[in-house]
């Protein structure tokens, strides 16, 4: 069976990670690596997953019909606009490698499924233009961004075998939601005690200080987003607010 985790970037990934690299890697007394995170880079994942006893991807929605193995997804999902706050927050410090390089590429920003915004001139990082320009715009260019995630929001199918956690649930119960994965995984014995173990040593109240979590409450947007900038992303993306039942105001 494939078992294969699915999210989106600021969206739970690395508690999800160090879950299962912890657990199936790590701190596994077996030969090999039963866990790998794939990012977004599609091709390696479908010709690889089947080696992996759990796998997980970022943001973008897999073909599963490309599956020939019988298979359970999880997805973590999270209000898309909280997803840019955060997005912008992390980016502007440039956390990471892919943030700091100078004139990026669709190309170059392939293994994250990320998009140039319009508006970002030649000669600087990502993170160097989003110090350069006023939050709003931030927050416009990190939409801009996030262009594929959004639409791979709603290109997911519906299927009882794909299993969906909303972030505000997870986090009021970040091991009672990894309990609920790997039963959906079909995952009994030891392995499910060292998951759930792993779980519980990673939860965010048992990380603080950990300068990968920035602030980790819900609807950070509220207090970010101008009336005219809800707009602007209503004006594209509100059938994404309709289709995970997320207020649009």
């Amino acid at each position: 069976m494939l078992r294969i985790h699915a999210s989106y970037h600021k969206c739970l990934t690395m508690l999800f990670y160090r879950t299962m690299n912890s657990a199936l890697n790590k701190y596994d007394l077996s030969r090999g690596e039963k866990y790998r995170h794939f990012e977004s880079i599609e091709g390696l994942f479908y010709n690889l997953n089947k080696d992996y006893y759990i796998s997980s991807i970022n943001s973008f929605a897999p073909n599963i019909d490309q599956f020939q193995d019988d298979f359970r997804i999880t997805r973590f999902i999270r209000d898309p606009r909280d997803l840019v706050v955060s997005g912008y927050f992390y980016h502007k410090r440039g956390a990471e490698p892919w943030f700091r390089y100078v004139d990026p590429t669709d190309k170059y920003w392939a293994a994250i499924n990320g998009c140039i915004p319009e508006g970002m001139p030649k000669g600087m990082s990502y993170a160097q233009y989003l110090n350069t320009i006023s939050i709003e715009d931030g927050l416009k260019a990190e939409i801009e961004f996030r262009k594929h995630h959004f639409e791979s929001m709603m290109e997911w199918p519906e299927d009882k075998r794909i299993k969906l956690f909303r972030y505000e649930d997870i986090m009021s119960n970040q091991v009672a939601a990894f309990r609920e994965i790997v039963d959906h995984y079909e995952i009994e014995g030891f392995t499910k005690k060292k998951i759930i173990y792993f779980s519980k040593r990673y939860a965010l109240e048992n990380r603080k200080g950990d300068k990968h979590i920035r602030n980790s409450n819900s609807g950070q947007w509220k207090n970010q987003f101008t009336p005219e900038l809800n707009d602007y992303f209503l004006s594209q993306y509100s059938d994404i607010l309709d289709k995970y039942q997320y207020s649009k105001y």
